[in-house]
């Protein structure tokens, strides 16, 4: 847990260090980076682009949660991850301010959900695992409800062409044309015979 929180600071220090955005100024916060406490006690510190949080930025809730990521028109979009009041932790992607897509959601108890996301819900494939690593359930989920069980989709390795396999001919020729003979020349044709 605390590795986890020196990588998230170290992760927010970088993306401030390295964006190459003017500090905000005054109210209307656009193209900027900067940061804003508000009056309920929330603070936000990242990028902004016409008055939203919007790009890469760090939100932490009064009540102990705390999001660091990507933002998209003030909404949670792209990879993220939230760390929730009980001590949960959430590292996947984001969609329109819920868990949508690959993400892994870790319990306080150690035990994990690793898989898609669909507005908030385990949703496709995924691999629920016990604190001790062992799979608890593996294969399809709808809104949270295991539906079947099943092994992992299938990798499949990219194919990747052979070369054709050289007759002797071919050998003879790839030689000839090494040894800097012109394909159609006397010498050439005397090489390949």
């Amino acid at each position: 847990m605390k590795k986890l929180l020196l990588i998230l600071c170290l992760f927010s220090m970088t993306a401030h260090a390295q964006s190459n955005l003017p500090p905000c100024s005054g109210d209307y916060r656009n193209n900027c980076f900067g940061a804003y406490d508000f009056p309920n006690g929330n603070k936000y510190i990242g990028q902004w682009k016409d008055g939203k949080y919007d790009g890469f930025g760090t939100f932490t809730f009064a009540s102990g949660e705390k999001y660091v990521g990507q933002w998209k028109y003030g909404k949670r979009s792209g990879q993220g991850t939230n760390t929730y009041p009980r001590g949960e932790i959430y590292v996947g992607l984001f969609k329109d301010d819920k868990r949508n897509g690959q993400g892994t959601l870790t319990f306080t108890d150690g035990e994990k959900y690793v898989g898609q996301w669909k507005d908030e819900s385990y949703d496709g494939f995924g691999t629920y695992y016990y604190a001790n690593g062992s799979i608890k359930q593996q294969g399809l989920w709808r809104n949270d409800q295991f539906i079947q069980a099943q092994t992992p989709p299938a990798v499949t390795p990219p194919v990747v062409p052979r070369p054709p396999v050289n007759s002797a001919q071919d050998i003879k020729r790839q030689k000839c044309i090494r040894l800097g003979l012109a394909p159609g020349s006397a010498d050439f044709q005397q090489c390949i015979n």
